[in-house]
């Protein structure tokens, strides 16, 4: 999504733009593949940022682009153990739902999302501009500057905290189940949970959903294929699969190859591979003069991995009112990842892009340590586990669920890598924690003149709106324009 995001707006600034996917899929971890008349999106499809002047809004609107998209009252069900909490759009119905859920610690839990919106709401606001940290340009410095407030120079003191500090003022890590409601939500968006996460990151996170939740029509592969549509009414070229395997500099011009052995020449270069894959395609040289800050992060294990699985169903077994995303917890005992947690991604029964009428499409996908998946003994343990979880708790939530299955596919690290090429199966950028988060991430500037980074290892991180933002800051670098 970075990379697409830096390409359209480039091209529509004029610049002729050359478009390299590795993968046989526009779009990365947001592209799709097709079994029979189904249609699955890779990964995760709850959207944010499609509100008026939301973040991928603005960026359509200047592109011309129009999405299919579907605004949610209820983000998502919320399962914990054996308990059903709705996560609704509506602060105010959000908060009727823990006066009911949670009497005993209610006015904290209050109290907690008053700090969380107030903060998140004045973040929301910056991050319309696309801001830069730190900013080095004036013009970087200037849409920073038009947006500060009173309520900006209030977030001061939280700069270097963490949502679990704001948890133990409150004392409320006794409320188990308001824990693993927000924890579960992090996971998913920070790759982190409350004890570790930046405040600003989870303020920003946990405030998000209520500016604007949406579903996709398709998927958000939808998003990445009209990127690829405006490179090519812009006169760019767009080639699949091409992986990059070397980009060298030679007498001021940076010389790209693929795995095909095509040659192609550029002023700029944007890489969006993921840092972990530069010391693989940079030339020697050049990788040792990036900073070393980035060469710290290029384990893949630093990050998450996922497992992933993919059900087509007969619509009969879905309920009507069943809503189209669940966070579920299975045991409140146990910890959030693996087989105890996982996130599951329900298609609208109109939408036709992902399966034909009468029947559901279903992607179930869950954090895993990628470190406990290097031995193929235990990636086939592991993944089994999952599976048997899973569809336990499918069959829970949709009875007859096995018996109206008609589809059924699943991926681990191996597929990830082989299918999205992201090195080691590693996805979702780092989590954005005190040692990942804001001015400790790694910058879209390289040393080098004309190279530039994006995607979601790089400010601001993981998700479409942190990698569509990053797109935007090559874009404007390489402009000089504000754009948006």
């Amino acid at each position: 999504m970075g990379g697409l995001t830096a390409g359209a707006l480039l091209a529509k600034e004029g610049y002729r733009v050359t478009l390299l996917e590795a993968a046989a899929e526009w779009g990365g971890c947001a592209s799709k593949f097709q079994r029979k008349s189904y249609r699955f999106a890779s990964g995760a499809t709850l959207a944010m940022g499609y509100e008026h002047d939301g973040i991928h809004e603005r960026i359509n609107r200047h592109l011309n682009i129009a999405l299919s998209v579907v605004p949610l009252e209820e983000v998502m069900r919320v399962e914990i153990g054996g308990r059903s909490l709705p996560y609704f759009t509506s602060r105010a119905r959000m908060l009727k739902m823990w006066e009911e859920a949670e009497p005993e610690y209610a006015e904290r839990i209050h109290a907690f999302y008053k700090k969380i919106w107030q903060a998140g709401t004045v973040l929301a606001k910056h991050m319309r501009s696309y801001p830069v940290l730190p900013p080095v340009k004036l013009r970087e410095l200037i849409p920073v500057a038009e947006r500060l407030s009173p309520g900006s120079f209030a977030l001061i003191p939280n700069l270097n905290r963490t949502l679990g500090d704001l948890i133990e003022e409150l004392d409320l890590g006794g409320c188990k189940s308001f824990i693993h409601f927000i924890d579960g939500t992090l996971m998913d968006s920070m790759q982190s949970t409350h004890a570790e996460v930046h405040f600003l990151m989870g303020a920003a996170a946990l405030n998000v959903y209520h500016e604007g939740s949406f579903y996709v029509d398709g998927g958000l592969y939808e998003q990445a294929e009209a990127y690829v549509e405006v490179i090519k009414a812009h006169g760019g070229r767009v080639l699949k699969p091409r992986m990059v395997t070397s980009v060298k500099k030679m007498n001021g011009v940076w010389h790209v190859r693929d795995h095909r052995n095509n040659h192609y020449e550029a002023k700029h270069v944007v890489l969006n591979t993921g840092i972990s894959q530069l010391p693989d395609i940079l030339e020697h040289s050049v990788f040792e003069s990036l900073s070393g800050r980035l060469k710290k992060r290029i384990d893949p294990k630093l990050q998450w991995g996922t497992y992933t699985q993919y059900f087509a169903v007969k619509e009969e077994c879905i309920p009507p009112n069943a809503p189209y995303f669940y966070q579920i917890m299975l045991d409140p005992d146990l910890p959030g990842h693996g087989k105890n947690h996982f996130f599951i991604s329900l298609s609208r029964k109109e939408d036709r892009l992902r399966a034909p009428a009468g029947f559901r499409t279903l992607t179930v996908s869950t954090h895993i340590k990628l470190n406990e998946w290097q031995d193929k003994t235990e990636y086939d343990r592991l993944s089994e586990d999952i599976h048997s979880a899973v569809l336990g708790k499918l069959e829970d939530l949709f009875p007859g669920f096995s018996d109206n299955q008609v589809i059924y596919e699943s991926g681990g690290p191996v597929a990830w890598e082989r299918f999205t090429k992201r090195k080691g199966g590693a996805v979702g950028g780092y989590p954005m924690n005190r040692n990942y988060a804001l001015w400790r991430a790694v910058s879209h500037r390289t040393p080098h003149k004309g190279l530039w980074l994006c995607g979601d290892t790089v400010f601001p991180g993981a998700g479409s709106i942190g990698a569509a933002s990053s797109g935007v800051h090559v874009a404007r670098s390489i402009t000089g324009r504000k754009l948006l």
